[in-house]
């Protein structure tokens, strides 16, 4: 029970550092209206979660802590790779930010 606990703490403890390092600036690109950007952000979302969906989806934990930990767990690289392929298919667009 307690390496679960402590699991959890790590856990909490990393999303609390990755939300506070995260920053939203606007992605531009040169002779591009906002809308457009918006668009394609948008677009750029829709499937890093398509990519993402099945991440955790097949594990069967032990224990109530267990699935906790390891639901927490999954969002938190679930979170991370969305963000990456968001990064990398609005480059791939030609935005920077």
């Amino acid at each position: 029970m307690k390496s679960e606990f402590a699991n959890i703490i790590v856990v909490a403890s990393m999303l609390a550092v990755a939300g506070c390092a995260s920053a939203d600036r606007e992605w531009v690109r040169d002779g591009t209206p906002g809308s457009e950007a918006d668009q394609a952000l948008a677009e750029c979302k829709y499937e890093a979660q398509a990519a993402t969906v099945t991440i955790g989806a097949n594990e069967r934990p032990g224990s109530w802590g267990g699935a906790v930990s390891e639901g927490i767990a999954s969002g938190v690289v679930r979170g991370i790779d969305q963000a990456e392929l968001e990064k990398s298919c609005m480059e791939a667009k030609g935005f920077r930010r």
